[in-house]
């Protein structure tokens, strides 16, 4: 966000949070509506999607959450790898490290952790680090707002709305919610008041957490001269202290706890999600037997890709937003919806419309991230910059 300027990217991040809202409510009425149908009130996401859509759409809701996760995944092993090493140099044990060792030093104690802890214990330890992700938070904007020049952050010689296209990847996966919808739907007993109130209120302060962040670390780098490079890395000039040790420590301690509290939810999810689609019981001698293979699907793939390239971080956060939010959390749940509303099936429904806007709003939701899902493919492969040399020439 750091090149669009504060304003064109907290624009953009307020966007971004209105279409996610919105069709984490669509999924929250297909979950109703669902239950009311079944009958049963623990559907998962998977279980919505493959319910809700035919073989094809399903099998491609089933690729797109396992590319999502997985390139987060990707993503989180390569950050945290860097901080691994960089915890052995500064405590004098460096010299014999390389970025996949530290990466599979993370990816092994983090791994060895779930896999040996019960639930419970892993729970309230993941508890206690998101009191510290809470702490440095409040911290890193408290510190930080004091050396941010919020003058040049309004400038607006400093705002560049023509790049916050390209920010949207990451703006629409940092708010993604949408896998806790359906157990929201249950714990609200299908009450669609309570329901939209939960997951609105619950999203706003999310959002106002991101604005804040978004004030303070632009603030804090908006004088540099590197800023508008497409390799500029906001977050590490900070660490590496431009604005003060405090700042820059602060801001890697948050980083590295919100890995590590974000990763728990991510493992535990793709153990349910292969479990589910091999059939294996979630529970019992059958679980446990394939409990080492289910670990190491979850955690071998990922892996290997991050330490072949160890600095594929804000690459595989922009496919997995790209790629895997775009297609399963708006995309999806807007066709799922138009089918259920306006389909030849005829289908019990139990809610009224928890999205208002009817056809014109399903529709400018999987338009919009249809075209962000084209822009950013035809990105990605160079189509775009062979179009702009050939009329450039």
């Amino acid at each position: 966000t750091a090149s669009a300027g504060f304003l064109p990217s907290s624009a953009g991040l307020c966007l971004a949070w209105a279409y996610m809202t919105a069709t984490g409510l669509l999924i929250s009425e297909l979950s109703i509506n669902r239950i009311g149908e079944t009958g049963r009130p623990g559907i998962g996401i998977l279980d919505l999607y493959k319910n809700s859509l035919g073989k094809g759409y399903s099998a491609i809701a089933m690729a797109a959450f396992f590319f999502l996760h997985y390139s987060v995944m990707v993503a989180y092993f390569a950050k945290a790898g860097s901080y691994v090493c960089s915890f052995l140099t500064s405590a004098g044990l460096g010299g014999w490290e390389t970025p996949a060792i530290c990466q599979l030093l993370f990816a092994g104690t983090i791994g060895s952790f779930l896999y040996l802890m019960k639930p419970k214990e892993v729970e309230k330890v993941n508890n206690f680090l998101v009191l510290g992700v809470a702490a440095t938070f409040v911290s890193i904007i408290s510190i930080g707002a004091q050396t941010a020049d919020f003058g040049a952050l309004v400038a607006l010689e400093n705002q560049h709305p023509e790049e916050v296209v390209n920010a949207f990847p990451i703006l629409f996966l940092v708010l993604v919610f949408h896998n806790v919808v359906p157990t929201v739907v249950r714990q609200l007993e299908g009450d669609r008041q309570k329901i939209t109130t939960a997951i609105v209120s619950g999203t706003v302060l999310p959002l106002l957490m991101f604005l804040s962040w978004n004030a303070v670390i632009i603030g804090n780098v908006i004088g540099s001269p590197d800023i508008m490079a497409t390799d500029f890395d906001p977050i590490a000039l900070i660490e590496n202290g431009q604005n003060g040790d405090v700042l820059g420590g602060l801001v890697s301690i948050f980083t590295e706890l919100a890995i590590v509290t974000s990763l728990v939810g991510f493992v535990y999810g793709l153990v349910d999600a292969i479990t589910d689609v091999a059939g294996i019981p979630s529970s019992g001698p059958v679980y446990e037997k394939w409990r080492p293979a289910l670990y190491a699907g979850v955690f071998v793939p990922p892996l290997v890709f991050s330490m072949i390239n160890p600095y594929i971080f804000m690459d595989a956060l922009e496919y997995g937003g790209a790629f895997g939010v775009s297609t399963l959390f708006l995309v999806l749940p807007a066709i799922m919806i138009w089918k259920e509303r306006y389909g030849d099936e005829q289908k019990p429904i139990t809610v009224k419309p928890m999205v208002p806007g009817g056809k014109i709003t399903l529709g400018s939701i999987w338009k919009a991230a249809g075209t962000l899902i084209v822009e950013q493919g035809a990105e990605k492969l160079g189509i775009i910059d062979f179009i702009h040399d050939a009329f450039t020439k």
